[in-house]
Protein backbone atom coordinates (compact mmCIF):
# COMPACT_ATOMS: atom_id res chain seq x y z
CA UNK A 1 0.00 0.00 0.00
CA UNK A 2 2.83 2.38 0.88
CA UNK A 3 4.55 1.64 -2.45
CA UNK A 4 1.35 2.29 -4.37
CA UNK A 5 0.84 5.56 -2.52
CA UNK A 6 4.39 6.61 -3.35
CA UNK A 7 3.89 5.78 -7.03
CA UNK A 8 0.68 7.81 -7.19
CA UNK A 9 2.40 10.73 -5.43
CA UNK A 10 5.28 10.68 -7.93
CA UNK A 11 2.88 10.52 -10.88
CA UNK A 12 0.87 13.44 -9.53
CA UNK A 13 4.06 15.44 -9.07
CA UNK A 14 5.19 14.69 -12.62
CA UNK A 15 1.81 15.66 -14.06
CA UNK A 16 1.88 18.92 -12.16
CA UNK A 17 5.36 19.67 -13.47
CA UNK A 18 4.22 19.48 -17.10
CA UNK A 19 4.15 23.11 -18.23
CA UNK A 20 1.18 24.49 -20.10
CA UNK A 21 1.80 25.50 -23.71
CA UNK A 22 0.40 28.65 -25.28
CA UNK A 23 -2.88 28.11 -27.12
CA UNK A 24 -5.18 29.85 -29.58
CA UNK A 25 -2.36 32.09 -30.82
CA UNK A 26 -4.25 32.83 -34.05
CA UNK A 27 -7.62 33.27 -32.28
CA UNK A 28 -9.29 30.83 -34.67
CA UNK A 29 -10.63 28.77 -31.75
CA UNK A 30 -12.92 31.67 -30.84
CA UNK A 31 -16.69 31.24 -31.04
CA UNK A 32 -19.51 33.73 -31.51
CA UNK A 33 -21.81 33.44 -28.50
CA UNK A 34 -24.50 35.86 -29.63
CA UNK A 35 -24.85 39.07 -31.59
CA UNK A 36 -21.87 41.25 -30.69
CA UNK A 37 -20.36 38.80 -28.15
CA UNK A 38 -17.61 36.19 -28.56
CA UNK A 39 -15.65 33.72 -26.41
CA UNK A 40 -11.89 33.59 -26.88
CA UNK A 41 -10.32 30.58 -25.09
CA UNK A 42 -6.82 30.71 -23.66
CA UNK A 43 -6.66 34.47 -23.12
CA UNK A 44 -7.38 36.92 -20.29
CA UNK A 45 -8.62 40.46 -20.97
CA UNK A 46 -7.74 43.56 -18.96
CA UNK A 47 -9.80 46.77 -18.86
CA UNK A 48 -11.86 46.01 -21.96
CA UNK A 49 -15.21 47.76 -22.14
CA UNK A 50 -18.04 45.30 -21.48
CA UNK A 51 -15.56 42.40 -21.53
CA UNK A 52 -15.25 39.70 -18.87
CA UNK A 53 -13.13 36.63 -18.14
CA UNK A 54 -14.31 33.09 -17.59
CA UNK A 55 -12.46 29.95 -16.52
CA UNK A 56 -10.18 29.24 -19.45
CA UNK A 57 -10.77 32.31 -21.57
CA UNK A 58 -12.35 35.71 -22.09
CA UNK A 59 -15.69 36.97 -23.38
CA UNK A 60 -15.30 40.13 -25.48
CA UNK A 61 -17.28 42.29 -27.84
CA UNK A 62 -17.38 41.12 -31.45
CA UNK A 63 -17.15 43.36 -34.54
CA UNK A 64 -17.58 46.43 -32.38
CA UNK A 65 -15.50 48.96 -30.45
CA UNK A 66 -16.15 51.22 -27.43
CA UNK A 67 -15.23 54.46 -29.19
CA UNK A 68 -13.23 56.51 -26.65
CA UNK A 69 -13.01 53.86 -23.95
CA UNK A 70 -10.34 51.19 -23.87
CA UNK A 71 -11.47 47.88 -25.29
CA UNK A 72 -10.71 44.38 -26.48
CA UNK A 73 -12.63 43.25 -29.52
CA UNK A 74 -12.65 40.10 -31.63
CA UNK A 75 -13.08 41.14 -35.25
CA UNK A 76 -13.98 39.11 -38.31
CA UNK A 77 -13.33 39.51 -42.00
CA UNK A 78 -16.47 41.61 -42.46
CA UNK A 79 -15.58 44.33 -39.93
CA UNK A 80 -14.43 47.86 -40.89
CA UNK A 81 -10.98 46.92 -39.57
CA UNK A 82 -11.08 43.32 -40.80
CA UNK A 83 -9.22 40.30 -39.50
CA UNK A 84 -5.82 40.09 -41.13
CA UNK A 85 -5.33 36.32 -41.04
CA UNK A 86 -7.89 33.53 -41.06
CA UNK A 87 -11.36 34.38 -39.76
CA UNK A 88 -10.58 36.31 -36.55
CA UNK A 89 -8.12 38.84 -35.15
CA UNK A 90 -7.98 40.75 -31.86
CA UNK A 91 -8.30 44.55 -31.91
CA UNK A 92 -6.96 46.42 -28.87
CA UNK A 93 -7.95 50.03 -28.18
CA UNK A 94 -6.18 52.11 -25.56
CA UNK A 95 -8.80 54.81 -25.06
CA UNK A 96 -8.74 58.60 -25.50
CA UNK A 97 -8.93 61.56 -23.08
CA UNK A 98 -12.71 61.48 -23.63
CA UNK A 99 -13.01 57.99 -22.11
CA UNK A 100 -15.82 57.68 -19.57
CA UNK A 101 -14.90 54.38 -17.93
CA UNK A 102 -11.19 53.63 -18.22
CA UNK A 103 -7.87 55.47 -18.35
CA UNK A 104 -5.61 52.45 -18.08
CA UNK A 105 -5.49 51.13 -21.64
CA UNK A 106 -6.51 47.60 -22.58
CA UNK A 107 -4.61 44.34 -22.79
CA UNK A 108 -4.80 40.62 -23.41
CA UNK A 109 -2.51 38.11 -21.76
CA UNK A 110 -1.83 34.41 -21.50
CA UNK A 111 0.35 32.61 -18.97
CA UNK A 112 2.21 29.56 -20.29
CA UNK A 113 5.69 28.26 -21.07
CA UNK A 114 7.87 29.60 -23.87
CA UNK A 115 9.05 26.59 -25.94
CA UNK A 116 12.44 25.28 -24.83
CA UNK A 117 14.02 25.87 -28.25
CA UNK A 118 12.41 29.27 -28.96
CA UNK A 119 14.71 31.92 -30.36
CA UNK A 120 12.14 34.38 -31.64
CA UNK A 121 8.50 35.41 -31.53
CA UNK A 122 6.50 37.02 -34.33
CA UNK A 123 2.97 38.34 -34.76
CA UNK A 124 0.95 40.04 -37.46
CA UNK A 125 -0.35 43.54 -36.75
CA UNK A 126 -1.20 46.92 -38.21
CA UNK A 127 1.39 48.96 -40.07
CA UNK A 128 2.56 50.77 -36.94
CA UNK A 129 3.28 48.87 -33.74
CA UNK A 130 1.34 50.90 -31.17
CA UNK A 131 1.37 48.05 -28.65
CA UNK A 132 3.53 47.44 -25.60
CA UNK A 133 4.41 43.75 -25.39
CA UNK A 134 5.95 42.06 -22.37
CA UNK A 135 6.76 38.59 -21.11
CA UNK A 136 6.68 38.04 -17.36
CA UNK A 137 6.90 41.82 -16.95
CA UNK A 138 9.93 42.19 -19.23
CA UNK A 139 9.55 44.47 -22.24
CA UNK A 140 10.09 42.76 -25.60
CA UNK A 141 11.68 44.81 -28.36
CA UNK A 142 9.72 44.21 -31.57
CA UNK A 143 10.81 45.36 -35.01
CA UNK A 144 8.95 45.35 -38.32
CA UNK A 145 10.22 42.43 -40.39
CA UNK A 146 7.95 42.50 -43.41
CA UNK A 147 5.07 44.66 -44.61
CA UNK A 148 2.16 43.92 -46.91
CA UNK A 149 -0.79 46.03 -47.99
CA UNK A 150 -2.93 44.65 -45.13
CA UNK A 151 -0.57 43.86 -42.27
CA UNK A 152 2.99 44.01 -40.94
CA UNK A 153 4.97 41.13 -39.46
CA UNK A 154 6.69 42.12 -36.20
CA UNK A 155 9.37 40.06 -34.50
CA UNK A 156 11.44 40.02 -31.33
CA UNK A 157 14.20 37.98 -29.73
CA UNK A 158 12.71 35.64 -27.10
CA UNK A 159 15.76 33.40 -26.53
CA UNK A 160 16.46 34.80 -23.04
CA UNK A 161 13.12 33.42 -21.83
CA UNK A 162 13.09 30.04 -23.61
CA UNK A 163 11.66 27.37 -21.32
CA UNK A 164 10.37 29.92 -18.82
CA UNK A 165 6.74 30.26 -17.71
CA UNK A 166 5.14 33.69 -17.50
CA UNK A 167 2.47 35.95 -18.93
CA UNK A 168 2.74 37.14 -22.52
CA UNK A 169 0.92 40.48 -22.47
CA UNK A 170 -0.16 42.72 -25.37
CA UNK A 171 -1.17 46.22 -24.21
CA UNK A 172 -2.69 49.19 -26.02
CA UNK A 173 -1.76 52.18 -23.81
CA UNK A 174 -4.19 54.94 -22.94
CA UNK A 175 -3.47 58.18 -24.79
CA UNK A 176 -4.62 60.72 -22.25
CA UNK A 177 -1.46 61.61 -20.36
CA UNK A 178 -0.04 65.16 -20.59
CA UNK A 179 2.17 65.58 -23.63
CA UNK A 180 0.63 62.71 -25.56
CA UNK A 181 -1.20 63.07 -28.83
CA UNK A 182 -4.70 62.55 -27.52
CA UNK A 183 -5.45 60.10 -30.29
CA UNK A 184 -6.44 56.59 -29.42
CA UNK A 185 -3.69 54.02 -29.70
CA UNK A 186 -4.90 50.75 -31.12
CA UNK A 187 -3.37 47.65 -32.52
CA UNK A 188 -4.28 44.39 -34.16
CA UNK A 189 -2.89 41.07 -32.96
CA UNK A 190 -2.93 37.84 -34.96
CA UNK A 191 -0.87 34.80 -35.94
CA UNK A 192 1.49 34.80 -32.94
CA UNK A 193 4.28 32.28 -33.46
CA UNK A 194 7.38 31.05 -31.66
CA UNK A 195 10.32 29.91 -33.77
CA UNK A 196 13.60 28.12 -33.21
CA UNK A 197 15.19 30.49 -35.74
CA UNK A 198 16.60 33.84 -34.61
CA UNK A 199 15.14 37.12 -35.79
CA UNK A 200 17.19 38.61 -38.67
CA UNK A 201 18.54 42.10 -38.11
CA UNK A 202 16.34 44.81 -39.72
CA UNK A 203 19.24 45.88 -41.93
CA UNK A 204 19.31 42.39 -43.44
CA UNK A 205 15.82 43.02 -44.82
CA UNK A 206 17.01 46.38 -46.16
CA UNK A 207 19.86 44.65 -47.98
CA UNK A 208 17.48 42.06 -49.41
CA UNK A 209 15.18 44.83 -50.65
CA UNK A 210 18.12 46.73 -52.16
CA UNK A 211 19.34 43.55 -53.88
CA UNK A 212 15.91 42.95 -55.39
CA UNK A 213 15.80 46.55 -56.62
CA UNK A 214 19.25 46.28 -58.23
CA UNK A 215 18.31 42.99 -59.89
CA UNK A 216 15.16 44.57 -61.31
CA UNK A 217 17.19 47.52 -62.62
CA UNK A 218 19.77 45.19 -64.20
CA UNK A 219 17.05 43.20 -66.00
CA UNK A 220 15.45 46.43 -67.25
CA UNK A 221 18.79 47.83 -68.41
CA UNK A 222 19.72 44.68 -70.32
CA UNK A 223 16.35 44.32 -72.03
Amino acid sequence: MKINSLIFAVLALCNGAIAQSFENLDFEQSTIVSYGIADVPGWTEYNGWNDVNYSGGMTVIYNNNPLDDSGVSLVGTNYSTPAIQGIYSILLLGGTPFAENSTTGSAIGQTAQIPQNAQSITYWGLSENALTITFDGHLLSFNALNATANYTVFGADISAYAGQTGELLFTAPWQGEPGQSGFEEDGMVDNIQFSSSPIPEPNEFSLVGLGALLLRFRRWHSS
